[in-house]
Order: structure tokens, then sequence, then C-alpha cells
């Protein structure tokens, strides 16, 4: 690729939106921005353990278990087969959409999208009581649990909540192994029957029922007549349960050869793949960061860019821009754009340094170990790039285009493109839909 970027000339049926570091990367928003010529938006990971915010006007919403294309009025809104689903938070995420003038007649959900049920959030806490010190961080929505339970296969899908009998019988079985486990784990008592469960749960047939098919059928559907479908992930690449910072990671397979298995597409059906890449580094929960600040330093980065947690509100962690990380999510998901996000939080420092390599017992490496332990010993190799000052109107500025940003930031910007040898297509400079400077329009047509 050369120094200038050649910039896809060719229509692409289908994107997918990635994160590139440990989630809260702002996919939510670019998912928003990007969904406008999507036809089908479709979830394949994850529950509501994932948040996304998205400002359309004054209007905010916070989304966890629905698709982003939701507040998109028209479009399709598909929950993939590799969600896990808490069904009694769909319904208030559902209300709060309603509520603010959109509509759900779009939702679509698997039929083999496992369900999140009480006794797994139960379980997630009693867990990572066990744990002790050993804690992974987890958000305690049952998540894992439900994840165990599919490999088990002993999970509840959104499909059997179509079939009585079947239903009937799954409880019959299941509920008594899991008081059992629950005894055995310590966790808090479940006092629910199979007969209160049952009714519970055909209240969620009742709610949601109708949106329940065979989703794979759908997207290839839509991919086949040339319509536009946009793969949402959630979390980001360093949480993926094999390619992350394990076992500090998320349950599910975050990264894009996860669109195959969460949504039932083949490898073949995916075209562009949008890495979504904070300007800084957060995450949330235990685990390494290498580049990660401490004191005061880190609590103005949390303050500037408001890094408190859409699911937990606990503050996030905070640290300066990782390429080491940029370089591992991007050889794992093959991405062909970045979409580059929350420049406008960096405006006014002096200096800022950007993460190039690990410095491990005297050794470069510019590869991410596998290794906790490796990475406990890491220390960040620093380039010091230039920050920039004097930002400023924001709607001025993307009125104008890329070249009315401050030259400071556009070379932050060629260095990463460099780095990564991966365009930056997509800049994002403030929160709202609007503050968002596209240098490809051809990313879908």
């Amino acid at each position: 690729m050369n120094k200038e970027w050649e910039r896809l000339g060719v229509i692409l049926p289908s994107l997918a939106i990635i994160g590139a570091q440990w989630g809260d990367e702002g996919k939510g928003k670019i998912t928003d921005y990007l969904d406008e010529k999507a036809d089908l938006i479709v979830r394949f990971q994850g529950g509501n353990n994932a948040g996304h915010t998205i400002v359309v006007g004054d209007k905010v919403f916070k989304l966890h278990g629905l698709p982003s294309g939701v507040v998109r009025p028209g479009k399709e809104a598909v929950i993939g087969n590799g969600v896990v689903l808490n069904m009694d938070e769909l319904q208030d995420e559902i209300d709060q959409v309603v509520k603010n003038g959109g509509s759900i007649e779009g939702l679509k959900i698997s039929d083999r999208a496992h369900l999140i049920m009480g006794y797994h959030k139960k379980l997630d806490g009693a867990e990572e009581k066990y744990r002790g010190k050993n804690i992974v961080g987890t958000t305690k929505k049952g998540i894992g649990p439900t994840y165990q339970d599919k490999i088990a296969r002993i999970g509840f899908r959104a499909g059997d909540l179509l079939e009585d009998d079947v239903l009937k019988e799954k409880l019959k079985f299941i509920l008594p192994y899991k008081k059992d486990t629950m005894d055995m784990m310590g966790a808090e008592k479940c006092n629910c029957t199979v007969d209160s469960l049952y009714e519970k749960m055909i209240g969620w047939r009742d709610q949601i029922g109708k949106c329940i098919c065979d989703t794979s059928v759908l997207i290839n559907d839509a991919l086949d007549n040339n319509k536009n479908v946009l793969f949402e992930g959630a979390q980001g690449v360093m949480l993926d349960i094999d390619h992350g910072t394990y076992p500090y990671v998320t349950s599910s397979a975050t990264c894009s050869g996860g669109i195959c298995t969460g949504a039932g597409v083949a490898p073949n059906r995916l075209n562009g793949i949008v890495g979504c890449l904070k300007a800084y580094t957060t995450r949330v929960g235990e685990g390494p960061f290498v580049t990660e600040l401490k004191g005061e330093e880190e609590a103005i980065l949390q303050k500037k860019g408001g890094e408190f947690g859409v699911t937990t509100g606990r503050g996030r962690r905070c640290g300066w821009l990782d390429l080491v990380v940029g370089e591992h999510a991007k050889r794992m998901c093959g991405f062909t754009s970045i979409a580059l996000t929350k420049l406008d939080v960096l405006n006014d420092y002096e200096n800022i340094p950007v993460c190039t390599a690990y410095d491990i017992n005297g050794k470069q490496e510019k590869h991410f170990p596998a290794s906790i332990a490796k990475l406990g010993k890491a220390k960040p190799v620093y380039r010091i790039m230039k920050g920039w000052k004097g930002w400023n109107d924001t709607d001025a500025i993307v009125k104008e285009g890329y070249d009315a940003l401050p030259s400071e930031m556009k070379e932050y910007i060629r260095f990463i493109e460099e780095y990564l040898n991966v365009p930056v297509d997509i800049v994002s400079i403030g929160a709202k839909r609007t503050d968002t400077i596209d240098r490809n329009m051809n990313l879908w047509n």
C-alpha cells in the first residue's frame, strides 16, 4: 500500500466493525454512523455485559443487548446466534428505544441465541467469589455461565420458547441440576420452581416471540440480494476468549472470525472489516495493561474522556495508545480500514506518547505475547508525538473536512496508518453522529 493509501473502489455488500482494543472504543457511534446505508445491522456475539452509547441530536441511547441499528428507523436489527440474551433487560431496552421515538419493528432474534437465566447471574457471582485474589473482574451479568451451559449442551435457546413440550422437558432436567450446582458453589438461593420458571419464559415468548427466526437465512438472503449488511461486534479483540489477555477475557469470540460462527455466514461473505481504534487505550476489570497511567495523570485522561462504563458505571483504566495491541488486533481480524475515535480527548496535551514495542527483560517485542507473566514484566517503549492545541469549533472543522484538522493531529493519524499499514478512513472528533470526518466515501459504494 503506498503512502497516499489507495482507497477501496468496489462495492462492499458487507462491513464489519470490530473493537481493536479492550472494548469501549466508540463502536456504537461508528456503527450508528455507517448504518445509514445498511439494510441489516447484525450483532454476532456477547451479551448485556457490553454497552454502546449513541447520541442522536439531543437523545442519548444506552444499549447493551440490542444492536445499535435499532435507533435508525426502517432498518432490520438482528441478534445473531452467538449472542446471549437477558430477556428482562432486553425488554427494558426496547421500552427505552420506543420511548425515544424508535421502533423495533425490524428486530429479529436468532432461534439459536442462548438465554441468560437468573441462576446464571447467581453462579457468576459465586464463581468470582471463589477466585479470591484471582478475580477476572466479571460484570456478574451471567455471561460466562451462560456460555458454559452452551458448551455443556444444557442451555436454553430462544427457539425453545416457541416449543412448549421442549421447554417443559428441559426445565425438568436443567433446573434441579442448576440448583444442586448453586448449593455446591454456595451461591445465592434460587427459589423458582419448574412451573414458575415456565410461566416466566412463556411471558418472554409473549413479548418477543414474533421476532424469533432463523437469522442465518435472513442474513444470507440479504447478501444474495446485494443488500448492505453491517456486522457489529461487542467488546474488543483483547477480550477474545482465544486471542485476548486470557484469563482476563470475555466468554465469546470477539475477532472477525466470530462473525462466521456467531451470525451463520461463510468467511467469503465478509468484505470490509473496520477496526475501531480509540486514540488512547482503556480497559475495564482486571488484567495486564502495559501503557496504563496512574494517579493524577490517569484521572485527568479519565475525566477528559468521560471514561466510565455504560454497563457497570465503573471508572475505566486509562493509558496511552498501544500499537502493539493495535497490530495484534489487525492481524487477528484483517482490518481493511481504521475508524479512529476520541481524538478530541487528546486536545491540549503538549506531547502524546505512543507505544510501539514492549521491553521484556531487556528485549524489545513488537508482537503481543500470550503470557500474562511476560506482560506483567513488560515496559512500554514510546514514540513521543507532538500534541495539538487551540482546537477550533468542531462543526466548522467537520464541514471543512480532514485538511482542517491540526497538522499535529494529522501527523498522529499518519503515524498510526504507517505502523499498522491500514488506512484511517473514519476520524471521530466528538460524541455526536455528525462529529465525524469520512475520508473514504467508498466504504459502502
